[in-house]
């Protein structure tokens, strides 16, 4: 991939929106009732998916691997999971890529999932992911791949997995600081990305922290004596090979779990990162719906979040507003949903497929028609109808 390197004055970043598709969002409200400016592109060749149950998404932390009773669409799997099986005693000898995309191969040779993706980090390089560890040496830290010290010594933040059985290894794993403003990292790392997607069975990436640094090491401007100036000149320049991410992914047939929608806020602990439902407020709700109905927002990914709090009461309209607005590429989910304990028996609406797009009735009152029924949001009422046969998942 051929990357441009451009000059920018960095005393005005600050004032700058994010360059990255990923997370173009509007951070203002728990409720976003905005789309994002700047959607990534979608994935060459990617079979639609009008069903329900193949459009669900979440993440696997699970030491022994990902084990599920029920059909999931897309499960990301953190670099968490599966550790008992790619840890080991000699970091260099850790396998994170290769057994996630082993685990991945099994879950859909099992049936078990649609579309399978691996961990990866936007601002760190990892010692137990081989593509990272491979270029993690004294070479690659002269030639300005990774923050240093002053004096020049490589800035290594070591920490051991999450304790897992007794028997698994917990050996201190390196974390490295990816410099993105060093062109020939941002190559080899957005290159690295994506010839593991392209592993058997992989069919995209989670790519974490990519805000950029201080994200989750609130000391580390401190620590390397860096400026607020320079700060703002890496997270933009992380934030920009985010987007050379996507960008490349999609050109080979692959994706990233923020790629579909795209980060809307950080706002509540009780929802993830991605497109928050319609809220409940008539004026914002018709607003929402005015907004995700429009035709255009057909020809980009959504990704829906789905509230996991117990006590929640908005699925039947989160359902609803997905099914009247989504467009072909479009998942529901949340990276806080870790497996069947967050099943929903509306997962398994047998909807068919869409006849035709969103339909503002009367106002405030949107529907679908879908081959087995109409999906209606009445925001004014906040009221929901799914009048859907349920899928015989014993047949």
């Amino acid at each position: 991939a051929m990357f441009c390197s451009v000059a920018l004055v960095t005393t005005s970043l600050a004032f700058y929106p994010t360059p990255s598709c990923m997370l173009n969002g509007d951070a203002s409200s728990d409720w976003s009732t905005t789309p994002l400016p700047n959607p990534c592109p979608l994935p060459q060749n990617w079979d639609v998916e009008w069903s329900i149950l193949n459009s669900t998404s979440l993440m696997s932390t699970e030491a022994d691997g990902f084990a599920t009773n029920k059909s999931w669409g897309w499960v990301t799997l953190d670099w968490q999971a599966n550790r008992k099986n790619w840890l080991n005693k000699d970091p260099k000898k850790t396998t994170c890529e290769a057994t996630s995309a082993r685990a991945c191969s099994q879950l859909k040779s099992a049936g078990k999932v649609k579309r399978c993706s691996i961990y990866h980090n936007m601002e760190l390089a990892l010692e137990w992911l081989e593509s990272n560890r491979a270029v993690m040496d004294q070479e690659h830290v002269d030639a300005g791949w990774f923050l240093k010290y002053p004096n020049g010594t490589v800035y290594d933040e070591r920490r051991q997995p999450p304790a897992g059985d007794p028997d698994q290894p917990m050996p201190f794993l390196s974390q490295w600081f990816i410099d993105w403003r060093n062109i020939n990292a941002t190559q080899y790392f957005v290159s690295a990305i994506v010839n593991s997607t392209l592993l058997p069975g992989v069919d995209g990436t989670f790519t974490d922290d990519s805000n950029g640094a201080p994200a989750e090491h609130p000391t580390l401007a401190q620590e390397l004596n860096v400026t607020n100036a320079s700060l703002l000149e890496l997270q933009f320049a992380t934030q920009m090979a985010g987007t050379y991410l996507a960008t490349s992914l999609a050109a080979v047939g692959r994706t990233c779990w923020d790629c579909i929608g795209g980060q809307v806020s950080w706002t509540d602990a009780n929802f993830g990162f991605n497109q928050r439902p319609p809220p409940p407020s008539a004026t914002k709700c018709t607003q929402w719906m005015r907004n995700y109905c429009a035709p255009g927002m057909q020809g980009r990914g959504m990704f829906m979040d789905w509230d996991t709090r117990g006590n929640t009461t908005n699925h039947n309209q989160t359902m609803a507003a997905f099914l009247i607005t989504r467009p072909p590429i479009a998942l529901i989910g949340s990276y806080r949903m870790r497996g069947d304990e967050d099943w929903d028996p509306l997962f398994t609406l047998d909807v068919g497929e869409p006849l035709g797009l969103c339909q503002e009735i009367k106002p405030h009152i949107f529907q679908r028609q879908w081959t087995r029924g109409v999906a209606s949001l009445d925001c004014s009422k906040y009221k929901a109808e799914l009048p859907f046969d349920s899928l015989d998942l014993n047949i």
